[in-house]
């Protein structure tokens, strides 16, 4: 989230899928890439594993090289419901 002042650094935000998004914002001396990912581990395959490794992959090499990456991710994400 992107709040007061900062919000006019913002030069693109790109939400991938429902897991993975971009924010490119500008700074004094470079811009920056801060790449989001959460990929849960309930019910997932060796098939999604692969693929969704693929994706951050290819959304890494998206991002121009003169870009610093700034990488949030959460692999081991297990999703559930609270107990009372």
């Amino acid at each position: 989230m992107v709040v007061g002042t900062m919000n006019r650094n913002v030069l693109d935000f790109k939400a991938v899928d429902n897991r993975i998004c971009i924010l490119r914002i500008e700074t004094k001396f470079h811009n920056q890439s801060c790449i989001n990912v959460h990929a849960a581990t309930e019910g997932k395959g060796e098939v999604e594993d692969v693929t969704s490794h693929q994706i951050m992959k290819e959304v890494y090499d998206i991002c121009l090289l003169n870009d610093i990456k700034v990488l949030a991710v959460d692999l081991n994400a297990n999703i559930r419901q609270e107990e009372d």
